[in-house]
């Protein structure tokens, strides 16, 4: 921390951090080697009234709630005020990447003193609860524990370049916005923009195709045509289609609310007042809201969909493709120089696969480097069926020992998984073509979560024909003959290989075979039911935690993020017939996400559910 002194009137002293309150102002420093993940905004009352700094703040206070700012606010002795934004820590900036923001900021705000933000070396702000220079303490406005709750689940990814935007600084030259703030993953929230009856999809993901004649149709007459007999089954579903399809061109409830007033709409109109009468209006806002709420769901796997068959330059999926097969040759020849002779090294590989898999998948390159967010359950999947707790403890190894191939760069907070890039290891040499051919970015099998993963390795030299008699093979799998000969016997005995003397060749059965054998799809799927209750239990308590009971039950559908193995997302005419049905349709109703758990925990794995009964003292 930083001191003031009163000889000098600066903060010009350092201390280290204590857990004593000082007994004169101090002050902590905002960036950490020229980096910050927080956006700190001075308003002196110096040379303005505080009502000024008040009338600022608000001003302030709007802008960055409307970006998606969770925002914590002081005031001084003097009446100057502090307003803190911790953003997301995987964003950190830098003074370039900041100047630009305090600039549109400052020639608006005329009590804001950028001169913290814009010096990374001696830039700093004194804290609520610091003595001031007039006397008496920094006030915080709140609580504590609102102010750690906002500092715990941080304001949402691209604060800043949405600020400059909404400020109308984006197309000026001397912004500098990072790549990796840009490209990094959008939310939900992310998806929408504006507040309150303005709140529409962002620009971006429009749709400009033309809406269907059957949805027109009824928004201009009420009545279902042949054709949308086919699509709905109820006048419901008729009104959700229209206000889906408005959304999905830009539309905000405002928007809808004008043009169900014209003639346009007469048909949809009357079908509101007919159903719902004087509550027709608060029937109109709960749909639009619903179909704001689908339509950010669905937006980007629209969009990958509809692009999935185009190779142009750096953006075509061969590219990634190839991209994820490099990082995966690096990280595997990685891994056997690091952990040859151990027992973590067929966990590991399994879950360098399944992470390039995943990233394939559900994830995004950020300036060449593939960036993905994924948690360890949905990882367990893609590697195999393995356990929670193996992955996790795996992927606590690959972060902390050092040159690893994979970097953590942002914990997991809320419904946000942990987030991580696929780096380049720390290796003498690369990768030869041929580790880069063996390279498969796709899921490791679930047989092996019976085989065991140790034989892995030999099973596919010898399936692929890159090795053929025994010593080849101890050879390319990097086996003693020890461990080598208890594997290949444990394969002749499962069928996968057949063994002539010293010669092996692919066996009988297959893989499928032994996961049909041990019923390995059952498994999967009750995996897949387990974890879904598991994270409705937890957004259920999430959304009471930080939101209230009131928000609860509009909760996104927790599916798994990932695809499983056996069941490939649709392709070709099946997925365009799939998105052409959820287009029609328009958002499911939402369900009750926690009785849908515990349904899902009771049915499907035998669960009993213990009704407690509170007192109502004790509920008070």
């Amino acid at each position: 921390m930083r001191v003031w002194s009163a000889a000098s009137g600066k903060f010009d002293t350092a201390r280290s951090l204590t857990k004593h309150l000082p007994s004169v102002p101090a002050a902590v420093p905002i960036y950490a080697r020229g980096r910050t993940s927080l956006l700190a905004l001075d308003f002196d009352a110096k040379h303005h009234t505080p009502e000024q700094v008040d009338v600022d703040v608000e001003r302030a206070l709007g802008w960055l709630h409307e970006c998606g700012a969770r925002t914590i606010t002081d005031r001084s002795t003097s009446g100057g005020r502090h307003v803190l934004v911790p953003m997301a820590t995987d964003i950190a900036l830098r003074v370039d990447d900041i100047k630009m923001v305090m600039q549109l900021l400052s020639a608006r705000l005329v009590t804001l003193d950028a001169t913290p933000m814009l010096n990374a070396d001696w830039g700093c702000i004194t804290p609520p609860g610091s003595p001031c220079r007039e006397g008496g303490y920094r006030i915080l406005d709140g609580t504590v524990d609102e102010a750690i709750d906002a500092f715990t689940v941080r304001s949402d990814r691209g604060i800043v370049p949405r600020l400059i935007a909404l400020l109308g600084g984006a197309t000026t030259p001397r912004h500098r916005t990072p790549v990796a703030a840009v490209a990094a993953s959008l939310t939900q929230d992310e998806r929408l923009v504006g507040v309150g009856r303005d709140r529409r999809l962002d620009p971006r993901f429009h749709r400009t195709t033309a809406v269907p004649e059957a949805v027109e149709a009824y928004a201009a007459t009420g009545k279902f045509t042949k054709t949308a007999r086919a699509l709905w089954d109820s006048p419901s579903e008729a009104r959700q289609a229209v206000i889906s399809h408005a959304v999905l061109r830009g539309a905000s409830t405002a928007d809808i609310e004008k043009a169900i007033a014209t003639k346009a709409w007469s048909g949809v109109r009357n079908s509101y007042v007919d159903k719902y009468g004087k509550h027709s209006a608060a029937a109109l806002q709960r749909d639009v809201a619903n179909a704001l709420s689908w339509a950010a769901r669905i937006v980007r796997p629209f969009h990958q969909l509809t692009h999935k068959d185009r190779h142009t330059g750096g953006s075509s999926s061969f590219l990634k493709d190839r991209i994820r097969r490099q990082w995966l040759a690096h990280a595997q020849l990685w891994i056997d120089s690091e952990f040859l002779g151990t027992r973590q090294r067929p966990v590991l590989l399994a879950v360098v696969q399944a992470l390039a898999y995943t990233s394939a998948l559900a994830g995004e390159l950020v300036e060449g480097v593939p960036v993905v967010a994924v948690g360890g359950r949905s990882l367990s999947h893609s590697a195999g069926l393995m356990s929670e707790s193996t992955v996790w403890s795996a992927l606590r190894v690959l972060r902390e020992t050092p040159g690893s191939p994979l970097l953590l760069v942002s914990r997991g907070a809320g419904r946000e998984a942990d987030r991580y890039a696929l780096t380049t290891p720390a290796t003498t040499r690369g990768p030869g073509r041929a580790r880069v051919e063996r390279a498969r970015v796709e899921p490791v099998h679930p047989a092996w979560s019976v085989l065991g993963l140790r034989g892995r390795s030999v099973y596919e030299l010898v399936v692929a024909g890159l090795a053929t008699s025994v010593d080849d093979v101890f050879a390319g799998a990097m086996l003693r003959p020890s461990n080598g000969y208890a594997i290949v016997a444990a394969l002749t005995a499962a069928g996968l290989i057949e063994r002539d003397g010293a010669t092996l060749g692919p066996g009988s059965r297959t893989l499928d075979d032994v996961a049909d054998a041990h019923g390995l799809e059952t498994v999967a799927a009750d995996r897949i039911v387990r974890h879904r209750a598991e994270r409705l239990l937890w957004q259920v308590w999430l959304e009471n935690r930080f939101y209230g009971p009131a928000i609860a039950s509009a909760m996104q559908d927790p599916a798994a993020d990932v695809p499983i193995y056996g069941a490939p997302p649709p392709r070709g005419e099946e997925s365009e017939t799939l998105w052409a049905a959820m287009l029609a349709a328009g958002p499911p109703p939402e369900p009750d996400p926690l009785l849908e758990a515990m349904e899902l925990l009771s049915d499907r794995l035998g669960a009993v559910i213990v009704p407690v009964v509170q007192s109502k003292a004790a509920h008070d």
